[in-house]
């Protein structure tokens, strides 16, 4: 999601106080007995009408949701029916960051986004995006807004005439970031989930989608080190990543594990990678030093690969994580979303076991 149009401004707070809006707006309950886990509620501006919904909400770039697409839930609108607010649902079977899903769904179903932001969130980063609809019959403004719970992901589309946009921007504003899933969202994952330990040079573990093929790497003289493969077929992978821990007097620097790890994998995949420095994300009075790097990379073929590098230097060991994966574009298959997704999913959860050995 990248920003086309400078002259749009994402709004990221009302400007109306909130106690005024808790007295003009209502929140309103959407409950289905057959879908319990679709429960959510919303803020609907009073005198607004509610509608059931009138037609798909897209199901083009969608191809892990059941029956291809979005299921439209409910529909709020103002009484000329030209703002609205609507909000579908639908089932995922493979684990990714409502985000990185937005960012296929906007191309697929031909948005142009004006402005966009991510907002980190326990499933993932959540996308919240203005965009415009190319060549639609008449010209929209959207305020969208992704949300995820457990194996649903949920978008928010309020939507208004270009022309009504400066005096309704609040009004979309308000009806994306009033939602609210009933109870917490589920921190369960939209796949199941298995833990992997090392042993070496400290005991360690983190956990992975389960679809991912482990193979222990035996290339270190000393740690350990895993590389898991996410099959698109039984023959074809379509993402790896490397996770690897190592002694201190294993490495000089976060530096030389870097050259050596890019180094590899030119070998190994035949990938051309530009030299690209690593950048502290740890506080500098941090117990763990972690840096990272978003490498571009391309196969010989110039297809795009996403190399992204993260290197912890903790108390106990360096730990190394590395991912490799496609980067098609369009991406409907949402590989490099689900791959994202997969090793953000494994750095976050990486955690020393020495208590529990």
């Amino acid at each position: 999601m990248s920003r086309r149009d400078d002259r749009m401004q994402l709004m990221t707070e009302p400007r109306t106080p909130r106690e005024d809006i808790a007295r003009t707006w209502s929140r309103v309950a959407y409950e289905d007995d057959r879908r319990p886990e679709t429960g959510f509620s919303v803020l609907v501006p009073h005198g607004w009408d509610t509608h059931p919904p009138a037609r798909p909400a897209g199901a083009a770039g969608t191809a892990d949701a059941p029956e291809g697409g979005l299921m439209p839930l409910a529909v709020w609108s103002d009484p000329d029916a030209d703002a609205r607010v609507e909000v579908s649902a639908q089932a995922m079977r493979r684990e990714l960051a409502p985000a990185d899903w937005m960012v296929e769904w906007l191309k697929a179903n031909d948005f142009e986004v004006l402005a966009a932001r991510r907002i980190a969130s326990p499933a993932g980063a959540l996308g919240d995006v203005l965009a415009v609809k190319r060549a639609a019959p008449e010209a929209r403004i959207y305020r969208l807004r992704s949300y995820k719970s457990g194996p649903l992901l949920f978008l928010v589309a309020a939507s208004v005439a270009r022309h009504r946009f400066d005096a309704l921007e609040e009004t979309l504003f308000i009806g994306t970031e009033g939602f609210r899933l009933t109870g917490a969202a589920s921190p369960v994952p939209a796949e199941p989930l298995r833990e992997v330990t090392l042993t070496a040079p400290a005991p360690a573990r983190f956990v992975i989608p389960a679809i991912w093929v482990q193979q222990r790497d035996d290339q270190l003289r000393e740690g350990q080190a895993w590389r898991f493969a996410n099959p698109a077929t039984e023959d074809h992978m379509v993402g790896l990543i490397y996770v690897a821990t190592i002694p201190h007097d294993g490495a000089a620097g976060h530096d030389e594990l870097a050259d050596r790890l890019t180094a590899s994998f030119r070998k190994d995949q035949e990938i051309e990678i530009q030299e690209t420095p690593l950048r502290r994300v740890s506080e500098p009075d941090a117990q763990v030093d972690v840096r990272e790097a978003r490498v571009p990379a391309r196969r010989a073929n110039g297809e795009r690969v996403r190399l992204e590098l993260v290197i912890a230097r903790d108390p106990a060991r360096w730990s190394v994580f590395a991912l490799l994966g496609n980067r098609p574009d369009p991406d409907p298959l949402l590989v490099d979303a689900i791959n994202r997704r997969a090793f953000e999913i494994v750095v976050a959860s990486f955690a020393d076991a020495t208590a529990a050995a």
